[in-house]
């Protein structure tokens, strides 16, 4: 059978979610199968082991797996004859349901199930009977094709120690096609835990489609089938017994003790990505030294939790003692087959095992040989001088040896291995940290240049024009100092005069007081003038009548001196006469009496008429003295006010003076630090144009 020399791919980058974050590129293995020299991380197939590390470390999903899930399921839809086999690690995959999954397979249209375990035991077989008739210095196991991958392309050194003979999968596929001739025709589906098995069925020309366990759960899950509710179907096949533990780290070392007791003590038992391929990369030195092989039996598997957490498994998040569990219970259940009873049965029972693979084991009919494929690698990743490398440091800004950082941020082991990848194109500067840290370095110090050469200038024009308002601003501080000192002198001035204002308003005050005193005084005794007219007034309507009484008594006594006369008329000359006489003096006292009661009545009515007049003019006089009064009163009030004001004016004055007294003190202050702050601007433009200037 021919194997390919072109590898198949069996991982794809999905482009639009990869953000060449290289956390595919710091797990790999191979690395150089990695190109991120572009905007993402791209995959050559020829070069990549399978390990499927690449898949379970990006948190993006833009690396997948490729199976064959979807071919096989189009042809069971077509009818195409078709039997399985299935992985051990089903146990762990289907929560033990392995025998429902029996059933499922076989209601989609498969005609029969094998159990891969059955081609574990023949595995054994295989191993021990190469190393009882070769007596090699070591076997390294091959169930995993990822390390055999590896051992082909980078350490092909290593290929006389891999086990010449086929894998669990591959035994079970030759038994079929020699020993179930009824499914000769009948195309082989593979139930696996790992994608990369694809390409030992390209090599060995056996199995046509890989169907990963994660691909038929995502459809089950999709579709909604529950596999318990499918009938547990028993294998077509023998069953196995230890062999089940395949899958298990340790798996082919328990089996085989049960022929070799020591064998522990003679296996190397290695696995996981981080500890295998270290070991295999430095085996081959270690063998050239003479320090190896320690072990004869090399026990080796690529996942660190076996097949049963392989890339094409949901399993890598879980537990391990939880996916064990599982697989160790099944191995107990197997065993039980075989070892029911005393020691006798024990050995029927393991008698019975040995002549069932005896059945199925022919010499030289499982042999499987291998490939160097390092010409492929050879090819398209050289090897860079050291020059070509010290070439490529300085390129990245690595000039000393401080810089060779092997920090691993690139997703290379070191500094050296992220050279090899920019060397054959397979990387670029831009994604090693040291690199950008260097540009973005030099390119901040140029833009931090530039800006500065900007802040220079602008500050040195923003400065020179600040100085100018600076000199403008202590020409006026200066000026405004000389009108406050003039306000101040005036300010001062107008406060005395305040103060004597308040001093006159004091006085005014008294005098107002003493003038509301005497207006009250006068308005009193002005009262008594207007009562003492009215009594003259009186006086006078008296005196009128008097002279009204003195008239009539006049004219009484002319009428009496008139008839005195008559009387001496009568009397007769002698007496007559003298009578006469009397009588004529009667006459003119009476008339003279008239007269005079005639012009003094004229003269009191004139008199009562000035009377009536300085009592009318008196009541206005009166009534215009209580007004006068009055206003004083309001004057008086007025002035108490102003006074009150003028002593608030008065100690608001003397802060006032205080406060331009401190006035002066600051402006002062202010006119000496302008002229600091011109001084000190100055010293900063001679500063900057020196640092311009570096």
């Amino acid at each position: 059978m021919e194997s390919r020399s072109i590898l198949r791919p069996i991982i794809k980058v999905l482009e639009d979610k990869c953000v060449n974050c290289h956390r595919c590129i710091a797990v790999c293995p191979a690395k150089m199968c990695n190109n991120g020299s572009g905007k993402i991380v791209d995959h050559h197939s020829d070069l990549c082991v399978g390990c499927g590390e690449c898949i379970s470390a990006c948190t993006h999903g833009a690396r997948v797996g490729i199976d064959d899930f979807d071919a096989f399921m189009a042809d069971l839809g077509k009818s195409v004859p078709m039997i399985a086999i299935a992985a051990p690690a089903s146990a762990a995959s289907f929560k033990g349901l392995y025998l429902n999954l029996n059933g499922y397979l076989k209601s989609l249209g498969v005609k029969a199930v094998f159990d891969v375990s059955l081609g574990a035991e023949l595995t054994v077989k295989s191993y021990l009977e190469y190393m009882k008739k070769a007596n090699p210095k070591t076997v390294i196991a091959q169930p995993c094709p990822s390390l055999v991958s590896f051992i082909e392309m980078y350490r092909p050194e290593l290929l006389p120690y891999l086990a010449p003979a086929d894998s669990p999968m591959m035994h079970t596929m030759k038994m079929i096609r020699r020993f179930y001739t009824e499914y000769r025709d009948h195309r082989i589906a593979v139930v696996s835990p790992c994608y990369s098995k694809r390409r030992e069925f390209d090599a060995c020309g056996l199995g046509d489609y890989n169907v990963t366990f994660r691909s038929l759960e995502d459809y089950m899950d999709a579709e909604s089938i529950d596999l318990a509710r499918f009938p547990a179907a028993e294998y077509d096949n023998p069953p196995a017994e230890r062999a089940v533990l395949f899958s298990s780290p340790g798996g082919l070392m328990r089996t085989v003790q049960r022929y070799d007791r020591d064998v522990m003590g003679h296996t190397r038992k290695i696995e996981g990505v981080s500890e295998v391929y270290h070991y295999f990369a430095h085996l081959s030195k270690a063998i050239q030294a003479g320090n190896a092989p320690v072990y004869q039996l090399i026990d080796c598997l690529n996942c660190s939790m076996g097949c049963n957490g392989g890339p094409g498994t949901r399993n890598r998040s879980k537990h391990l003692d939880d996916v064990e569990y599982l697989v160790e219970k099944r191995q107990l259940e197997a065993r039980a087959k075989y070892q029911k009873g005393g020691r006798l049965r024990q050995y029927l029972g393991r008698k019975k095992l040995e002549k069932m693979l005896d059945k199925y084991w022919l010499p030289d009919f499982y042999r499987r040989s291998y490939v160097d494929r390092s010409a492929i690698f050879v090819k398209m990743v050289l090897e860079p001088s050291r020059q070509q490398i010290d070439e490529i440091y300085v390129r990245l800004h690595k000039t000393e040896e401080s810089h060779i950082l092997n920090c691993g941020a690139c997703g290379y082991r070191s500094c050296e291995q992220m050279a090899v990848a920019i060397f054959n194109n397979l990387n670029k500067p831009e994604n090693c940290v040291h690199y950008m840290e260097a540009i973005t370095s030099e390119q901040n110090e140029t833009e931090t240049r530039q800006k500065l050469n900007a802040v220079y200038d602008h500050t040195l024009e923003e400065l020179n024009r600040n100085l100018e308002g600076i000199s403008s601003l202590s020409a006026n501080i200066t000026e405004t100092a000389n009108y406050v000192l003039s306000s101040t002198s005036r300010i001062e001035k107008m406060v005395e005069g305040t103060r004597g204002i308040h001093s006159t308003l004091e006085k005014n005050a008294e005098t107002v007081l003493k003038l509301n005193e005497s207006s009250k005084d006068g308005r009193t005794r002005f009262h008594r003038i207007a009562e003492l007219i009215d009594d003259v007034s009186v006086q006078a309507d008296q005196l009128i009548e008097a002279c009204s009484v003195i008239g009539d008594i006049a004219d009484q006594t002319s009428i009496l001196g008139m008839n005195a006369a008559i009387e001496a008329a009568h009397a007769g000359e002698a007496v007559g006469k003298g009578f006469a006489v009397v009588a004529g003096e009667i006459r003119k006292l009476a008339d003279n009496s008239g007269r005079q009661a005639v012009e003094i009545q004229n003269s009191l009515k004139n008199i009562k008429i000035l009377i009536n007049s300085s009592k009318e003019s008196s009541v206005l006089a009166e009534s215009q003295f209580d007004t006068i009064v009055d206003l004083i009163n309001l004057v008086k009030d007025e002035e108490l006010r102003i006074k009150g004001t003028m002593d608030e004016q008065s100690s608001d004055s003397a802060d006032v003076m205080n406060s331009l007294q401190e006035i002066n003190k600051l402006i002062a202050k202010v006119k000496n630090e302008s002229s600091g702050l011109r001084e000190t601007g100055e010293s900063i433009v001679n500063d900057i144009n020196a640092l311009k200037v570096i």
